[in-house]
């Protein structure tokens, strides 16, 4: 996929971090200290300009992306940039508010995908209690779909198993961790035992998909 990521600060240099391996990565800063820092520690395109404007996304490839995210500290500038990549033709744009207020705007004026950090901490807190084999990582705002945490144990139904070999119900695996290395997965990638696993899945299906990764108790 080609992702372009708006915002080399903490949350855009994550992102990239776990994603360049992979993926074709462009990033655009507008900061010259943090466009320069983000060119020397990734192997990915970094443009330092203005993610608002048409001619610094036509630079960062945006008639060939698959998704942008808007991750700034600025919510006008993530919702401005993404509001900007839908027009030129980018399917999926991913928005970071810090505001919550927001959020419902944000939807309304047609963000795939709506991340509140502000809102996350609360929603993980509750989800733990609920779901104490599993560790929520966060909540999409406005998407009805999750992060679930897994650690593949003995009595895993997919311990064992190629990604390839597990129907994507209604989730997808998007990392997984073998040691020390987190890698985003393949369909030969084999689940084993000590395997921390990530997976999005749709909150309807969070059940069924815990029946697959945990170990019932």
């Amino acid at each position: 996929m080609n992702i372009i990521i708006v915002g080399a600060g903490r949350v855009g240099m994550y992102m990239a971090e776990r994603l360049e391996k992979d993926h074709e990565i462009s990033i655009i800063e507008k900061d010259k200290d943090l466009a320069q820092e983000a060119s020397r520690a990734l192997d990915a395109l970094v443009i330092q300009g203005d993610g608002t404007e048409t001619k610094t996304l036509e630079e960062a490839g945006v008639k060939n992306a698959d998704a942008l995210a808007g991750v700034t500290g600025q919510d006008e500038i993530n919702l401005l940039s993404c509001l900007l990549a839908k027009s030129l033709g980018v399917k999926n744009v991913f928005a970071r508010v810090g505001k919550p207020d927001y959020i419902e705007v944000f939807k309304s004026l047609g963000i795939d995908h709506v991340v509140s950090p502000e809102l996350s901490a609360a929603d993980r807190l509750f989800k733990l209690i609920t779901r104490p084999v599993a560790t929520d990582l966060a909540l999409i705002e406005g998407s009805d779909v999750e992060i679930l945490e897994f650690t593949i144990q003995e009595g895993s139904m997919v311990r064992g198993k190629k990604v390839g070999e597990i129907p994507p119900d209604g989730f997808l695996i998007i990392s997984v961790k073998k040691g020390d290395e987190v890698n985003i997965p393949n369909a030969n990638t084999v689940l084993e035992e000590g395997d921390k696993v990530w997976i999005v899945v749709k909150s309807n299906v969070v059940k069924s998909a815990t029946k697959l990764f945990a170990v019932p108790e």
